[in-house]
């Protein structure tokens, strides 16, 4: 029996669920064997913990996914998504999503800043935003819009490729998401002689034991992350709200579900 789902489908939601079990496992594994909580663990947590703001982020973004990708509980804020509700692979799939770049980054930051001397905090930055930017412009762009795992049903007039088409993306998209990688490569990146990045020193100098501070340092950087994702959907949120997001195609995005209405 066909499930509707293609193999550009299939392939995403393999990513999803094995690179987000992967990136936790390694986490977990790292955090044992160095006796304290890993800044690779932290940030595959704050992932997960900010991906319920997907939906809300859909529906401003006027995303839609195919009918035949499983679905969350219709929960709000879950059921903002357009078309069905936020897909089920979306929570352990951030942590693929968002976490992928943040490590290739942080290593090249790495690289760069041993081979040219230059400054670490800068140098983290503009990698990892330069890293973020050009992956999600491949991953929603290319595989997203272009393969038919996902569409988004209308763009600001100007600031999109291939806009007026069902393959249209917003450029302001993929920014908005390298910096939330940016942040992340910043948290994986600069660390102390302890391999301590700047969450775990400041949480280690507010507990008096490692289990406080592991906890502390979990708390803090899902905080962190609900921020920063906070801060780039809210200009997005705004132009909907606004009515300036007015671009695009008159046909059908996907069969049996209507576009999202402006």
């Amino acid at each position: 029996m066909s499930t509707g789902l293609t193999p550009v489908m299939i392939a995403g939601l393999c990513f999803a669920y094995v690179g987000g079990v992967a990136f936790l496992a390694v986490g977990v594994y790292l955090s044992i064997r160095r006796g304290r909580i890993h800044p690779l663990l932290l940030v595959s947590i704050a992932a997960i913990s900010f991906s319920w703001i997907e939906a809300p982020y859909d529906w401003a973004m006027y995303a839609q996914f195919p009918p035949a990708l499983p679905r969350m509980p219709s929960w709000w804020p879950l059921n903002m998504t357009w078309g069905g509700g936020l897909p089920s692979a979306v929570p352990i799939g951030y942590i693929s999503y968002f976490v992928l770049p943040a490590v290739v980054g942080a290593a090249l930051g790495r690289r760069l800043v041993r081979r040219f001397g230059w400054r670490r905090p800068q140098s983290l930055l503009v990698v990892g935003l330069i890293v973020g930017f050009c992956w999600a412009l491949f991953f929603n762009a290319v595989v997203g819009a272009r393969l038919g795992v996902f569409y988004y049903g209308y763009v600001i007039p100007g600031l999109a490729i291939f806009e007026g088409s069902r393959h249209q993306y917003p450029i302001y998209d993929a920014i908005a998401m390298g910096v939330q990688m940016m942040v992340f490569t910043y948290l994986l990146g600069r660390t102390d002689s302890q391999g301590r990045n700047v969450i775990e020193v400041w949480a280690d100098r507010h507990s008096a034991s490692r289990l406080g501070s592991a906890l502390l340092s979990i708390v803090a950087v899902v905080i962190v992350g609900h921020a920063f994702y906070a801060a780039v959907f809210a200009p997005h949120l705004a132009t909907k709200l606004g009515g300036f997001v007015t671009e695009g195609p008159s046909e059908q995005l996907f069969p049996g579900i209507p576009n999202q209405p402006r």
